[in-house]
């Protein structure tokens, strides 16, 4: 990764899941705190594939601007709240460089694993607005786990066309 903030929250993220996993492992699958471990392993992806992109974009967009357009870009795009979802990246690629929207495209079109890694970022993010607005997600932590692997492509490649 050439973004250190964003392999830092891959890093972090990562290790979460690990110690999520040893947990269950410990406690069995049957556990009663395993949905919650799994809820709480939602959110925690999401929010990292979040700040992933946006710091990418962002870091890439701030670096060597003056102190305002810092404080534009830093309120009005890596502040708000932007689910991860393919749609939300392309747009947000698009208000600052079609070119590298068009790359984006490119790349996840090529990716022999295309519609598997849509469908992981997908599900992450109907699985973190179900449970988001009260719902109960039925995804497992393994689900969730290998939703995250295919979903941090989309983060790598961001991050190998934003440079």
């Amino acid at each position: 990764m050439n973004n250190q903030s964003a392999l830092t929250f891959i890093e972090e993220c990562e290790f979460d899941l690990e110690r999520i996993e040893f947990i269950i492992k410990a406690l069995g699958s049957t556990n009663n705190a395993v949905p919650y471990l799994t809820k709480y392993s939602i959110i925690k992806v999401c929010g990292t594939l979040e700040q992933c992109f946006k710091t990418i974009i962002s870091d890439f967009c701030t670096h060597n601007q003056s102190t305002q357009a810092v404080k534009f870009i830093d309120i009005s795009f890596r502040e708000s709240s932007i689910n991860p979802n393919i749609q939300n990246i392309h747009k947000s690629l698009s208000k600052f460089d079609e070119d590298w929207n068009k790359e984006f495209k490119k790349q996840l079109k090529a990716n022999v694993n295309k519609l598997r890694i849509q469908d992981s970022i997908k599900s992450l993010n109907n699985a973190r607005n179900q449970f988001a607005h009260g719902g109960n997600p039925t995804v497992t932590f393994n689900d969730v786990k290998n939703y995250y692997v295919d979903a941090k492509i989309i983060i790598e490649m961001l991050d190998g066309i934003i440079v």
